[in-house]
């Protein structure tokens, strides 16, 4: 490709640019994966944005007052003058200001028909329209990770930055994301492609069944985000929380409640036998239990012990908890048990304090399951004398 520089505009200025403009668009690359993944994780060299074919005349139109735009064809950059209509088979096009010399943005186009979206390397791959994209939080729109990780694998080159990208992504991903960039990879290389095993690998390694205690108020967050990855079995009380907690819940997600007061040994007993016959074996489970429970997660790693010989267990506990001796007791009662800690703490700002909101308590319980983490403090325990 001809040599210039790129003074690439950020995601915000690619937002104002383009959002008066009477297309569907979407933040593609290197960007689309970060904007999932929440922060910036490497230095990106060029920005890309995708929209359909058909939509390009309108794009055109409304830059063609400030903006020269050059179609990328076999390393070869050739001007798009401004009557020109595009033609030929290239997908891209390189944007800079009239008479710049840096490059802005790249313009990614795809094929669609009957408001399908066409994978151009295998057109038997394809997705509604509506459903190649996600908005993050702030409005800005970018295509799911699972299709432009297809695009990254599916590339005659796969390049160092590409397996990163996929090693950083796989672990947020859901279970039928996974899946579906692995039945696609498959499909466009019969079986043969570098990361399918990987993939695989990572599909095999989500839990089956989880259960969480105390899942429909301070942890429903975590709830939902267990329920796109494996069945969910949830010990609760409240009738009304739950509902409320299922009704956020994807369509397809297998949430089963358990009504029952831990305290009421038998009857949680009897709710976690029922359970594992109705959704085979629990091998994870997060437990929010208050000490003066009666011996609750006594009882649930004993009824899970006895059908899963190796099992994860987060415990979520106050940071004031005999951690040491807890951990202590639970391997040694239940070898299979991978204890796992998760301590709460609280947020330290200067000289000011608050405790966790639920949201943050969620969210740190996300990040120990994902990355198993055998010890995870959200936010500080430090110091003790510190918090509210």
């Amino acid at each position: 490709m001809q040599h210039h520089s790129w003074n690439t505009l950020s995601v915000e200025e690619i937002n104002h640019l383009m959002k008066d403009i009477p297309i569907s668009w979407w933040i593609a690359g290197g960007w689309a994966l970060d904007l999932h993944y929440g922060k910036q994780t490497r230095k990106h060299e060029d920005i890309d944005i995708l929209i359909r074919s058909k939509d390009f005349p309108v794009l055109k139109k409304y830059l063609d007052d400030s903006y020269e735009l050059f179609v990328a064809n076999n390393g070869i950059l050739t001007k798009l003058d401004d009557s020109e209509k595009r033609t030929g088979t290239s997908d891209s096009l390189w944007v800079r200001k009239k008479h710049g010399t840096s490059w802005l943005f790249e313009i990614m186009l795809i094929e669609t028909e009957d408001n399908e979206w066409i994978y151009k390397r295998d057109n038997q791959i394809r997705r509604p329209v509506n459903e190649i994209g996600i908005t993050t939080d702030g409005g800005i729109p970018y295509i799911k990770p699972e299709i432009q990780l297809l695009y990254k694998g599916g590339s005659s080159v796969i390049r160092e930055k590409d397996n990163k990208d996929l090693e950083r992504l796989l672990p947020v991903l859901k279970k039928r994301e996974i899946k579906w960039l692995y039945h696609s990879l498959s499909q466009q290389f019969n079986g043969k492609h570098a990361w399918l095993e990987t993939i695989n690998n990572k599909i095999k390694g989500l839990p089956v069944h989880a259960l969480i205690i105390g899942g429909t108020g301070m942890l429903s967050g975590t709830s939902l985000w267990l329920a796109d990855r494996s069945k969910v079995s949830i010990v609760a009380r409240n009738e009304a929380k739950m509902d409320r907690m299922i009704n956020k819940a994807n369509p397809d997600s297998s949430i089963t409640p358990l009504f029952v007061d831990y305290k009421d040994s038998a009857a949680l007993k009897e709710k976690i036998r029922a359970t594992i016959i109705q959704n085979g074996p629990i091998d994870l489970v997060i437990a929010w239990i208050h000490s003066n429970s009666n011996n609750a997660l006594d009882i649930i790693s004993y009824e899970v012990a006895k059908e899963s010989p190796s099992w994860k267990l987060y415990h979520v506990l106050g940071s004031s908890s005999n951690l040491n001796q807890i951990k202590n007791t639970a391997v040694k009662t239940y070898p299979g048990c991978q204890y796992r800690q998760i301590q709460l703490g609280f947020i330290l700002d200067k000289e000011h304090s608050r405790w966790l909101t639920n949201k943050e308590i969620s969210d740190g319980i996300i990040d120990a399951v994902t990355y198993d983490r055998e010890v995870k403090i959200i936010g500080t325990v430090e110091p003790w004398d510190k918090r509210p």
